[in-house]
């Protein structure tokens, strides 16, 4: 295989199976090993996924896998980087060495404060290394459009793409089987961390305008999951974290998806685009959707579900109840979602991007 289809791809944080970040690393690498790039994975050992690393361990481990990378850097022409504060070492050196360096964001750098509070002190020298190595970048992925915009001020160039998340459409489409409890149900999956709405899913099912026919189902695990397991209510099932071959049958059989995500400290000022809302999506079941900047305009282009205002419950109950009273309505918006999914949102149109780009920037060279 020719050197320039060779591709090292650095990855810091190492989550687990299940988990969108895990989906997303992955099926972009099969997708891009399908269009005849030879891949190579670089990730930490130990990483902030598992919620059981300290930070220092994190930090060696961050910086034994950019090591292990610098050391096999001849093999490669393409280095991949998944946007990490703490990739600039590897990012600069190898740019340095003349590879091509491209960097996928999924968040500003204001993200690392909020998930972990304790390093707040040092944001500055976070948002340094952040901004030094997107400046220096032969290309940016970003996963929403308020992002690239973010990106691109920054970085101080143009050289910006979108490539937001997508769905397996070979596992995640509206054929198959689907689940089925004592009565109609809502379905969330994900992880049950603070910015996905879990404490307003609670509280709306305990509100008077929530359908007493219709059961909250939830599936996933996180730092929520012990809010999820003291509630008390006949209108909520918690089935705790799910292999993934487990999730399409869960979203097809719903009434609707819930992707109530929130904003904590700006943490979604510049949008969301996330997993769960293209594999629901595709497995044909309307959505129901905080409005957040990327979502929200998906969800109202394409009229595949309703968007409500984030944390708040009684709009959460409201547009359960809206669904339940007209599941013709509801199938309808699934329809719409899968099309639109099935036509423009799978891994492989994702990876067709970044291959495309890859090409550009190296017949430019």
């Amino acid at each position: 295989m020719s050197r320039q289809k060779r591709l090292a791809y650095l990855a810091l944080e190492n989550p687990r199976p299940g988990q969108a970040a895990h989906t997303h690393v992955h099926a972009i690498i099969g997708e891009l090993r399908a269009l005849g790039w030879d891949v190579t994975l670089f990730t930490a050992a130990k990483s902030g996924a598992s919620g059981r690393a300290s930070f220092p361990v994190r930090l060696l481990s961050q910086l034994a896998a950019q090591a292990s990378l610098l050391m096999k850097a001849a093999h490669y022409r393409v280095v991949f980087v998944r946007g990490h504060c703490m990739a600039a070492p590897a990012a600069l050196i190898l740019r340095l060495l003349g590879k091509i360096v491209v960097h996928e964001i999924n968040g500003t750098t204001r993200d690392i404060v909020v998930t972990y509070p304790a390093l707040r002190r040092l944001y500055p020298v976070f948002a340094w290394l952040d901004r030094i190595q997107h400046k220096k970048a032969d290309h940016l992925f970003a996963v929403t459009e308020a992002l690239a915009l973010w990106a691109s001020a920054q970085a101080g160039h143009g050289r910006v793409s979108v490539v937001t998340n997508a769905a397996d459409t070979a596992l995640f489409n509206p054929q198959g089987p689907k689940a089925s409890f004592d009565r109609p149900y809502v379905v969330f999956v994900g992880g049950l961390v603070r910015w996905h709405g879990i404490q307003t899913m609670l509280a709306a099912i305990d509100h008077p305008s929530w359908p007493d026919g219709v059961r909250l189902v939830i599936a996933g695990d996180g730092v929520e999951a012990p809010a999820v397991k003291a509630a008390r209510s006949d209108r909520l099932t918690y089935l705790g974290r799910q292999e993934q071959d487990a999730l399409p049958a869960l979203y097809r059989g719903a009434l609707a998806s819930l992707v109530t995500i929130e904003n904590p400290e700006g943490r979604s000022d510049y949008g969301v685009m996330p997993l769960k809302l293209f594999e629901s999506m595709a497995c044909g079941v309307a959505v129901i959707a905080s409005d957040l900047k990327g979502q929200a305009e998906l969800v109202r282009s394409t009229n595949c579900g309703l968007v409500i205002p984030p944390q708040d419950p009684a709009a959460l109950a409201e547009a359960v109840a809206r669904l339940a009273a007209d599941p013709s309505a509801a199938a309808a918006m699934g329809e719409r979602g899968a099309s639109e999914a099935l036509a423009h949102h799978s891994w492989t149109a994702r990876a067709t991007a970044i291959d495309t780009v890859l090409a550009q920037i190296e017949g430019a060279r």
